[in-house]
């Protein structure tokens, strides 16, 4: 597999997840069975970097950059 890492397997991971739903944290805690260091260390640069966004209501959406981002990496898997 491409994505080695405990990070970028998160990263892939949630964005599969938002690209479906805007979700909560707790929500992408459970679904990416990682452990709150790694979520939480995803979620900060992947909107420092505008691929995600934190919403209002604590809850994560994809940006577009985001989604095209998801579309690039779900190709490299393909490889």
């Amino acid at each position: 597999m491409i994505f080695d890492s405990a990070k970028d397997k998160c990263t892939l991971q949630i964005l599969k997840i938002l690209e479906r739903k805007k979700t909560t944290y707790s929500t992408l805690f459970k679904e990416t069975k990682v452990s709150h260091i790694t979520l939480q260390n995803a979620l900060k640069e992947m909107a420092k970097k505008s691929f995600i966004q934190k919403e209002e209501d604590e809850g994560y959406a994809i940006t577009e950059k985001g989604i095209i981002l998801l579309r690039k990496l779900k190709d490299m898997e393909e490889l």
